[in-house]
């Protein structure tokens, strides 16, 4: 989309949302929500498919949704793979050769909104929830997930505690619902009574706060032991915030990069994760 329709759009529901609030800060908020849960992008190419096709496909149905998951089969443990926001499995392509070459099982899943799995919405709390199903399918020793699906990995796993799973791993996520909320309101440049009506929106919509959904509180109550992987220049997951998390999650260690950006993507942080799943055996 050109920038000029782009800014239009936005400015005329920006219009709308800070309007409605004046009445109704809720009704603005449950507004603006859908606008912050739906993806813009994010479904399989021709190109994903392509690379997909090597793996068996399975649809699970579970939380109201057809949840697609990919295998590729292995001999040794099980990873589960989950992609971020406005990204789908294929986005894993690097990690997924690196791992089969060693001979581990390998699982990706496409989040609620992506990929080919169902629902136009999208939230941390719904991807945690099709997580758990998948991996109480496939029983993985190690999950990795990228920016919003790393901060569903630590939510799944101080969530649910599987039993099953040896090791996590959180690439680029930022640190709460909050933080991410904050751009998004830059965005829209939506009015305090907007702003307002959001958190009611959320309050009612997931029966929480925003400030329920934060790295920080599952890091502290997460048992699995953990590796976090963030770049110095990343503008969407704050570098220092990732040291920070590593500090309180137990038994996990921070390894940082240049050059990379958000997707922290490519065979050194292949290589890196590779390290910590052979030392956890």
């Amino acid at each position: 989309m050109r920038p000029f329709f782009r800014n239009l759009i936005i400015g005329l529901l920006r219009f709308q949302i800070n309007t409605i609030a004046l009445f109704s800060p809720l009704k603005a908020g449950r507004m603006a929500l859908d606008i912050f849960r739906t993806p813009r992008k994010g479904r399989l190419r021709e190109q994903d498919k392509t690379f997909l096709a090597g793996a068996k496909w399975e649809t699970l149905q579970a939380e109201g949704l057809d949840i697609q998951t990919y295998l590729w089969e292995g001999s040794g443990p099980t990873i589960l793979l989950a992609h971020g926001w406005e990204s789908n499995s294929a986005r894993w392509r690097t990690f997924i050769n690196v791992f089969r070459k060693k001979g581990y099982k390998i699982v990706a899943l496409d989040a609620p909104g992506h990929g080919a799995t169902s629902s136009d919405r999208f939230d941390a709390h719904s991807y945690g929830l099709a997580m758990k199903a998948v991996a109480e399918r496939f029983e993985p020793a190690f999950i990795i997930g990228h920016s919003a699906g790393g901060m569903s990995v630590l939510y799944y796993l101080a969530t649910f505690k599987p039993s099953f799973v040896r090791g996590g791993v959180v690439i680029a996520a930022p640190s709460s619902l909050r933080k991410i909320l904050k751009n998004f309101y830059g965005i829209m440049q939506l009015s305090p009574r907007a702003i307002l009506g959001m958190d009611l929106a959320i309050l009612e919509k997931f029966a929480q706060p925003t400030e329920a959904f934060d790295l920080f509180d599952f890091a502290r109550n997460t048992e699995v032991p953990g590796l976090l992987l963030f770049d110095a220049g990343d503008q969407i997951a704050d570098f220092s915030e990732g040291q920070q998390l590593a500090e309180v999650w137990k038994n996990s260690r921070f390894v940082g990069f240049e050059g990379l950006g958000h997707s922290v993507n490519g065979k050194a942080v292949a290589a890196e994760i590779g390290v910590f799943m052979e030392e956890l055996g």
